[in-house]
């Protein structure tokens, strides 16, 4: 089976995959989403499955 990622994107660009992301953070995914738009608020932060 393939396995899923998150990926965030700011203003339609990628930038990091959110699960690798939270995993160095040591935080859950939904604190890594809070953290992460909360980090780049003037940009269009979206996440997306893949």
């Amino acid at each position: 089976m393939k396995t899923k990622t998150i990926w965030c994107y700011l203003d339609g660009k990628k930038h990091c995959d959110v699960v690798k992301w939270a995993l160095g953070a040591n935080v859950d995914i939904k604190t890594a989403k809070e953290m992460l738009t909360a980090q780049y608020p003037s940009m269009s932060v979206t996440f997306k499955i893949i």
